[in-house]
């Protein structure tokens, strides 16, 4: 989990800096969308990369060489006088960060018993909206001594200070050591994950991934950014960073074990459905009142805790063989999303489009994996071999 909540600090940082960088360099708030895109497709490109790597070496020496590669760039961003050096700083640090998610995911659901595999994963990924909330909470006061820098120093020095720590007592996945055939360590070809009744589950779900993960990084990106751009000051703003990921800690252990009970068929429609209400909300409700921090909070719970559910779906689905590279193309496939939804935001903000407008534009959004989830639920019983799979 510690390892998680380094992953989600240095992700969420590039948000809590923005409303100090943006006037300290002259920038307008629209200028941030190809900064926090280009962290995110470096998330896109580490997770294809080494989902597959892992399935070959083992989980461990991918966790620990990704720490170690995110914290020392996120260390040197400090350096950057641009956006372009900033964004160039963001899109390698990524490539660790999304090296990293994965494998976390797949290295804790494969020690944890097979009924608790969702809950064990939605527990450790608990640590990424933590670490989020602790930098939202920590930000106003780091800035005030270090300047925006302090912020990636910080988020520097202890992934790097974890890798030791990680060699020594990290075990390996008992799945992976047990796997005796050759076969099984072979780089996990692309069409692996297209066969059966997969060849239509695969894209369905990597649909879901794409919009929940827009929406998701979308409100990670662009909210603390959006209330200061509506007069908010800093510690206003970047109390709604906390907010969202303390919904989000709520959603990885409040949803996961609902996903173990009744199956993510089941309770996906539902979440996301009421995540793109709470998301409506905020664009609609006075931006003082006590409902919008409840709005906030659902988000949080809904975006987050859907997406645990997402990915311990992609686990199950999968054979041992093949389930960090199923869930790393999936989540690989998924940051289109969330590199669109920075850029989205930043279109929005350049057409001219009212901060609140931008709610109303991704609250629909939310509902599509819902409706892909759904898809997915009437292949699955239309299918004449039911299968463990879809029991998830």
């Amino acid at each position: 989990m510690v390892v998680a909540m380094l992953d989600g600090y240095d992700t969420q940082v590039i948000a809590l800096v923005a409303p100090v960088l943006g006037p300290e360099w002259n920038l307008d708030s629209s200028a941030f969308g190809p900064v926090f895109a280009a962290g995110l497709f470096g998330l896109m490109l580490g997770s294809i990369a080494f989902g597959g790597v892992a399935d070959r070496y083992g989980r461990k020496p991918v966790i620990c060489a990704a720490c170690l590669a995110f914290g020392l760039l996120a260390l040197l961003t400090p350096l950057s006088s641009s956006p372009l050096e900033l964004a160039a700083f963001r899109f390698f640090t990524g490539i660790g960060l999304g090296a990293a998610i994965p494998n976390l995911m797949t290295l804790t659901a494969e020690h944890a018993p097979g009924k608790r595999r969702a809950l064990a994963a939605g527990a450790m990924f608990c640590g990424f909206p933590l670490g989020a909330l602790l930098g939202g909470l920590a930000a106003p006061g780091l800035i005030a001594i270090g300047g925006w820098q302090g912020l990636f120093i910080l988020g520097g020095v202890l992934p790097i200070i974890m890798v030791l720590p990680l060699l020594l007592f990290l075990a390996e996945s008992p799945e992976w050591r047990g796997r005796t055939e050759k076969a099984d360590r072979e780089i996990i070809r692309l069409r692996s994950l297209f066969g059966g009744t997969l060849a239509i589950v695969t894209p369905l779900l990597w649909l879901a991934f794409i919009a929940n993960l827009l929406v998701m990084y979308f409100l990670i990106n662009w909210l603390p950014i959006l209330f200061a751009a509506d007069g908010a000051d800093l510690g206003r703003s970047t109390m709604t960073s906390v907010l969202l990921n303390l919904g989000g800690i709520g959603g990885c252990l409040g949803v996961t074990p609902l996903v173990d009970r009744f199956g993510a068929l089941k309770v996906m429609p539902l979440i996301f459905g009421a995540t793109a209400l709470a998301i409506l909300a905020i664009g609609v409700i006075p931006a003082g009142s006590s409902i919008m921090i409840i709005a906030i909070l659902m988000a949080g719970f809904g975006t987050m805790g859907a997406q645990m559910g997402c990915n311990a779906f992609a686990m199950f689905i999968y054979p041992a063989a093949w389930r960090a590279s199923g869930l790393g193309w999936a989540l690989s496939i998924g940051r289109i999303g969330s590199v669109a939804g920075p850029l989205l935001g930043g279109l929005l903000l350049a057409l001219h489009f009212e901060p609140s407008e931008l709610f109303l534009v991704i609250g629909p959004i939310a509902m599509v994996p819902g409706l892909l989830f759904i898809a997915i639920k009437r292949i699955a019983l239309r299918q004449k071999q039911r299968t463990n799979a879809f029991s998830a």
